[in-house]
């Protein structure tokens, strides 16, 4: 097969392996909240098994290897051999991180410690009572590569003539894809029986034209073995029925004769196969030519069966994988109809000011058309964050033995959809956050975190969860919080600040985010180089979030991820400063007031003050921020925008002129990064609006607002209230 065809092909096998992973760690976790339900076991049993048939079916020796000793354990687990206990449940869990990691070297040549492989193996072959040297005969049937033909007493010529050629016929019958069975990985894994050829060769088409999904389907192979027929035949078993076989094998080859017990051909073309068909009966010798529908055996039966989950009842749920650029594609095409939409409503408020109310009505109903095809491709781009949150276990897990740490990670929010471009960029930020965690928060002894009046074992959770139009993502920890003295330390040796400087908690606990900065003591393999926090922070703001944090030194840390649903298309609320157009992301803001200059308080140093309501809401001028020219518009508008933990902040505008539906152009692909910019998009007018960061905006101002109640009380100005600087804060 030409090596493009092969690699597309490969491509397949690894993303089903991506989802049989997900399942897997689902099954784990069922077993450790205590459903030990046989489905359960015997789900895992499959995931395993089916990594195991298409690692095989390319060649991936060493995975296959590993595979098969998990298996076989798991086997023995839902056979009733072993009962599982915690100690077992844990090795489990770990033989899953390893079959995870081989999968990993088998795509992209990563490094696993042979080391690792082998202790993990020896503890699976322990608990399971097998040797290293009974692994073959343990295999299930008709799964295990072929055994090597047993050595006669003849020469070598007498072998080689031996082997003859034999011809398979396979047809493919309905529910064998619904059974999550793969053709590719059948056929590929007759190479182990000296698969020479697939003829016609046009038979097997490119993988662009392969209908997966056909029954009926005939295929025609070719094999050049020793081995006997009923080997051969025996190797379909686990497929319970849902391949029809016909072996024409050579008889002049020195092909056994059929046995007299054995059963008619017309009988074993039946839908349900005669009693005694099974893994034993496969020791009937098979006539050539003969029709032999896949037996039943006793071992693959539970594993043939179809997973029903809890509320899935009989319904079943059709999938189709589409390369994600052509859903790239669709999502620009909407955003261009979003611009167009915007247009032809710009053009007809200025062309026809009294309304043409047909038209006017058109242009409304071309707009809801519009927002439902936008969201129905969004939701085709979101993903439940669960595949890069089940990763995380397994990291938790090293990092415990690495650090000889007792810790335990809980997830929640795993459902929570997430735009697929945002989910394939956290996987790294997350490692690092919990690698921090791991080290630095959790206590290194179970004494300490006694002593402390925690329980002996850490506990770090990592949760999803929507809030409006974004998403938000907490990592938090039980361990020891920042220690600010040693931070604030480590940053006066660095050269990061001086002595004198007088900063404030939260600037303290944000010197973790600068580049180079570790408080470790030396370089080990989880810490000490001070790449970590600052790659969080990059990464999340080039996917236009941020991440703050929040520090009870002693208790606990937890980091906050907030993300948008989308990068392609967002509500918000466009407003003018002089002749220029800007967006605020419609769901940072709270409401619009109209500002006399009366009421705007200053304070030393600058900075200003609203009074509202009671409290004394921080104020940040666009225009001096951005620093656009004075113009003859005052600035009359005050947009109340919550800017997260800075607080509620009123940002002073020219003119308020409605909400838009934006689509998001970035603009440090097309540009560079600007802060407080976290894109730009096209207005109707054909006009480019950027679209504004209103918390980095804050971070970039020479007076931070949520240190304006402070400086009001020590001016003397007015007495604020507890809540009132509460509010500030």
């Amino acid at each position: 097969m030409p090596t493009d065809e092969m690699e597309e092909y490969q491509a397949i096998f690894f993303a089903e392996c991506a989802d049989l992973l997900v399942d897997l760690q689902d099954r784990f976790d069922e077993m450790a909240d205590g459903a030990v339900e046989p489905e359960t076991i015997n789900a895992a049993f499959r995931a395993v098994h089916s990594i195991k048939g298409g690692a095989s079916a390319f060649g991936f020796d060493g995975l296959v290897g590993f595979a098969h000793v998990f298996e076989t354990t798991l086997d023995r687990l839902r056979s009733g051999t072993l009962e599982l206990t915690q100690e077992l449940l844990g090795l489990l869990q770990r033989a899953g991180d390893i079959i995870a990691l081989l999968v990993e070297q088998a795509r992209d040549g990563i490094d696993v410690p042979q080391d690792r492989i082998d202790r993990v193996l020896g503890e699976l072959r322990e608990a399971s009572g097998i040797e290293a040297a009974e692994e073959c005969e343990d295999a299930p049937a008709g799964d295990a590569p072929a055994a090597e033909p047993e050595a006669s007493e003849a020469g070598p010529e007498e072998d080689a003539a031996a082997e003859r050629e034999v011809r398979l016929r396979l047809a493919i019958r309905d529910g064998f894809h619904r059974r999550g069975h793969d053709l590719l990985r059948v056929i590929r894994g007759l190479r182990e029986f000296g698969l020479t050829g697939v003829e016609p060769p046009d038979s097997f088409p490119p993988p662009a034209e392969f209908d997966l999904h056909a029954p009926g389907d005939t295929w025609q192979l070719k094999l050049v073995t020793a081995l006997p027929v009923d080997e051969i035949a025996a190797y379909f078993d686990v497929y319970d029925g849902l391949i029809e076989v016909e072996i024409d094998a050579d008889e002049a080859s020195g092909q056994e004769p059929a046995r007299d017990d054995a059963p008619p051909a017309s009988a074993q073309t039946q839908d349900h196969p005669p009693e005694g068909s099974g893994a034993d009966g496969a020791q009937h010798a098979v006539a050539p030519a003969q029709k032999r529908a896949a037996p039943k055996p006793k071992d693959a039966e539970a594993a043939s069966r179809p997973v029903k989950r809890s509320g899935d009842g009989e319904r079943t749920v059709k999938s189709l994988r589409v390369d994600i650029s052509r859903i790239d594609r669709l999502v620009n095409l909407v955003g261009e109809i979003v611009i167009t939409q915007a247009v032809l409503a710009q053009k007809l408020s200025e062309n026809s000011p009294s309304g043409d109310l047909e038209l006017g009505h058109a242009v409304e109903n071309m707009a809801r058309h519009t927002r439902e095809l936008q969201d129905s491709v969004m939701a085709i781009r979101a993903q439940p964050i669960k595949s890069v949150f089940q990763r995380m276990p397994r990291l938790v897990r090293d990092l415990a033995d690495t650090l000889q740490k007792d810790v335990r990670i809980q997830l929640s929010g795993e459902q929570t959809e997430v735009d697929t471009t945002v989910i394939e960029e956290l996987a790294e930020p997350l490692t690092h956050m919990l690698r921090n965690s791991m080290d630095h928060g959790i206590e290194p002894t179970a004494e300490e975190r006694i002593a402390a009046g925690k329980p002996a074992q850490g506990t770090i959770h990592l949760s999803a969860e929507h809030r409006g139009e974004r998403v938000i993502i907490t990592v938090a920890d039980d361990g020891r919080g920042i220690d600010r003295e040693k931070v604030r330390a480590k940053a006066i040796e660095r050269g990061l600040i001086s002595p004198d400087d007088n900063l404030g908690n939260e600037e303290i606990d944000n010197l973790i985010f600068h580049p180079g900065f570790s408080t470790a003591n030396e370089i080990s393999s989880v810490s000490g180089r001070g790449v970590g926090m600052d790659v969080v922070q990059k990464k999340i703001q080039s996917l236009g979030g941020r991440c703050t944090l929040k520090n009870q030194p002693g208790k606990s840390l937890s980091f906050e991820i907030t993300l948008p649903l989308t990068l392609a298309i967002l509500d918000g609320m466009a407003i003018g400063i002089g002749e220029e157009r800007f967006i605020l992301p419609l769901s940072s803001v709270v409401e619009a007031v109209r500002v006399e200059q009366a009421q705007i308080q200053l304070l030393p140093g600058g900075g200003q003050v609203l009074p509202l309501r009671g409290q004394y809401v921080p104020i940040l001028s666009l225009r001096e921020t951005l620093g656009l020219k004075p113009s003859s518009h005052r600035e009359e508008m005050a947009i109340l925008v919550d800017a997260e933990s800075n607080g509620l902040v009123a940002v002073l505008v020219d003119e308020l002129l409605g909400q838009r539906q934006v689509v998001l152009k970035s603009l440090e692909a097309n540009y560079q990064r600007v802060e407080g910019v976290s894109g730009a998009t096209i207005l109707g007018d054909g006009r480019v609006a950027l679209i504004l960061d209103i918390p980095a905006l804050i971070r970039s101002t020479r007076i931070p607002p949520r240190a304006a109640g402070a400086k009001i009380a020590a001016a003397g100005m007015m007495t604020p209230s507890p809540s009132s600087i509460g509010a500030l804060q």
